[in-house]
């Protein structure tokens, strides 16, 4: 239904409330019809079945389960068909210009930058072996998903200038904190606060050149990280302390990252306000990384991007 009913859009609640462009109006004249209409600025995020011309057909709050969206899209379509013909005709709605852009509001990945999946995963043990993990959410069961951006000073930075086997240098500090800090997360269950720089209470990330020809750098990421809320991460209410293991591979012919793939795997402990339900004590999680594509999805901004100049390590 979703691909052959609607035009599927994804946008992020927080940017399209607060932007004041055409986009951001016409997601607040939907929005207003529903039962959230963002009194006092406050959240209007949902799953809207709407017309071309701004028409809400259907609308559910909460979107953690298949069923729930199955049940949103077959309402919507249950309006649609309510609808006169002559509103459902191709070109019955007329699209004007969408004029100036709300730049304050409206993320673009870096020019000439790189894009990387980031999937988060609850894990559990079994006769010792690590198994897919349960929780008391359901929707924390589930990979949670998001983009790790780098500039394309900071990817051509990772490859050596003079490569040779056995060259080792730690992860750039830039990269190494962007990680560390927005997305060794537990965002399975919600939104959770990112990491501040004083909890990043030790990492030690180095890669290392592991072979050299001339077509290709290979380069292998390997470390530790403790990350936790207060000095001793002991008696710390939130932390994650993880091992990181990576490959990255430079083609050189292209001057392109091809691959980059990488895994942190730990204990993650502790929980939020938007991420409750947390299991109980230091529980196994499954941090992965992976080379976007170009699926049109893979240029949703990092939830970090928010606070962009932060992200980017413009201001600290």
């Amino acid at each position: 239904m979703a691909t052959e009913d609607f035009v599927a859009v994804s946008a992020d609640d927080w940017y399209q409330r607060r932007r004041s462009d055409a986009e951001g109006e016409f997601f607040r004249k939907v929005a207003d019809q529903g039962p959230r209409k963002g009194a006092g600025g406050s959240t209007r995020q949902g799953i809207y079945c709407l017309t071309a011309d701004g028409k809400l057909l259907a609308y559910k709050n909460a979107g953690q389960s298949p069923e729930v969206m199955r049940e949103a899209l077959r309402q919507g379509l249950k309006e649609w068909k309510k609808l006169p013909a002559e509103r459902r005709k191709p070109g019955a709605a007329q699209v004007g210009e969408a004029g100036k852009v709300d730049a304050r509001y409206d993320r673009q990945p870096p020019p000439g930058g790189l894009i990387v999946n980031v999937y988060t995963r609850i894990l559990g043990r079994e006769k010792g072996e690590l198994c897919r993990g349960t929780c008391k959410s359901v929707v924390g069961e589930q990979a949670a998903r998001d983009h790790l951006w780098l500039t394309q000073a900071e990817w051509q930075g990772l490859i050596p200038n003079n490569p040779f086997e056995g060259n080792q240098a730690p992860l750039a500090p830039a990269v190494a904190e962007r990680i560390l800090r927005f997305h060794l997360i537990d965002n399975t269950r919600g939104e959770p606060p990112m990491w501040r720089r004083e909890d990043i209470r030790s990492q030690k990330l180095t890669l290392t050149v592991v072979l050299v020809t001339p077509l290709e750098v290979r380069l292998k990421l390997h470390g530790q990280v403790l990350l936790a809320n207060g000095a001793d991460a002991a008696k710390a209410e939130r932390g994650f302390e993880a091992q990181v293991q990576g490959e990255i591979l430079y083609d050189r012919k292209k001057q392109a990252i091809t691959r980059f793939d990488a895994v942190a795997l730990g204990e993650h402990w502790g929980e939020s306000s938007f991420t409750r339900e947390a299991r109980a004590g230091r529980q196994p999680l499954g941090v992965s990384f992976h080379l976007a594509g170009k699926d049109p999805a893979d240029l949703v901004p990092p939830q970090a991007a928010r606070e962009i100049g932060l992200y980017l390590g413009r201001y600290k």
